[in-house]
C-alpha cells in the first residue's frame, strides 16, 4: 500500500497583508503540516493542488516554501487560478515546467501521479487545458498502460451542483474525458477549487473535491452567489492498494 496526503487551496499571504476572510492561513497550514508529520511522515507525496497563495501575493511563495521544511516527504505543487506561475517557478525552481506551464508526471512503483496546469489567461477564474497541454496530457494518459493512473487538478472538470462554483470549472473538458473512458485501469481524479468535500463519477471513473484549507463555501443548490460557510478546514489521505484507492479526509481545528 502507498499513502499521499492532499491539500489544497491555501491562500496564503505576504507579510503585513490583511489575511483574506479575516482568517490566518499561515496558521492552518503550520498546524496542518506538523500533523502530517506527526502522522503521515511515511506518505510517499505531500500534493498541493493549487491556490497556494491569495491573488496578488507572490511573496507568500517564499512563506511557503519554508514551512514546507516541516515535512519530510517530497511535495509536489499545483498551479490554481489565484496562482502566479512566474513567481512560483522563481520560488520552486524545480518544479516541473513543460511548455511553460506547470505541469508534471511520475511514477511511484506501479503508481502514475500526473500533476496538470487547468491555470486560464490573467484575470479569469474558470480553468483552461489549451491544446499545448491536452498533447502532453494525452501523451501521459495513453503510456501510463495498466498501471493505476492518479490525476490531480485544480478545477473540476465537471459540475458539482453548486451553481456559484459550476461557473468556475473547467471549461472544454470533452478531450480530457475521452481521454480517461478510454481506460481499463484504476484511475481517480483529485480536485481542488471549490473549498467543499464532493465526490462522484466523471468519464466513468471516480473524482473526488477537497475543502480548502482555509475558509469554505457553503452547500447552495440554487443561489447564483458564494456563501461563506463555517465548516472546518481539511486535508485528506490517500490510500494506493493494489485493488483500489481510498480518500480518507480528516478535519483540523478552524484556528
Amino acid at each position: 500500500m502507498k499513502k499521499l496526503v492532499w491539500l489544497t487551496d491555501l491562500h496564503l499571504v505576504e507579510q503585513g497583508r490583511d489575511w483574506p476572510q479575516g482568517v490566518d492561513p499561515l496558521a492552518r497550514l503550520r498546524f496542518c503540516l506538523d500533523e502530517i508529520q506527526a502522522f503521515h511522515s511515511d506518505a510517499e507525496r505531500l500534493v498541493i493542488s493549487g491556490d497556494l497563495i491569495q491573488i496578488g501575493n507572490p511573496g507568500a511563495y517564499g512563506i511557503l516554501r519554508e514551512e514546507l521544511t516541516r515535512i519530510s516527504m517530497p511535495y509536489r505543487l499545483l498551479v490554481g487560478n489565484h496562482d502566479n506561475r512566474e513567481a512560483m517557478l522563481t520560488s520552486f525552481p524545480e518544479l516541473s515546467s513543460v511548455d511553460g506551464f506547470i505541469q508534471g508526471v511520475e511514477d511511484v512503483g506501479n503508481v502514475r501521479l500526473l500533476y496538470l496546469d487547468t491555470l486560464a489567461a490573467e484575470g479569469k477564474h474558470h480553468g483552461e487545458l489549451c491544446p499545448v497541454r491536452m498533447q502532453w496530457i494525452g501523451e501521459q494518459i495513453r503510456s501510463a498502460d495498466e498501471r493505476s493512473l492518479l490525476i490531480f487538478l485544480h478545477h473540476p472538470p465537471c459540475d458539482i451542483g453548486v451553481p456559484a462554483l459550476d461557473r468556475l470549472s473547467l471549461v472544454d473538458s470533452d478531450e480530457l474525458g475521452d481521454l480517461i473512458r478510454a481506460r481499463e485501469a484504476p484511475t481517480h481524479l483529485f480536485c481542488g477549487h471549490v473549498h467543499r468535500n464532493a465526490s462522484g463519477l466523471w468519464a466513468g471513473y471516480p473524482l473526488a473535491a477537497l475543502k480548502s484549507l482555509h475558509v469554505q463555501f457553503e452547500l447552495d443548490l440554487t443561489g447564483s452567489n458564494l456563501i461563506r460557510g463555517d465548516e472546518p478546514p481539511g486535508y485528506a489521505v490517500v490510500l494506493i492498494k493494489p485493488n483500489g484507492i481510498i480518500v480518507n479526509y480528516r478535519d483540523i481545528p478552524a484556528l
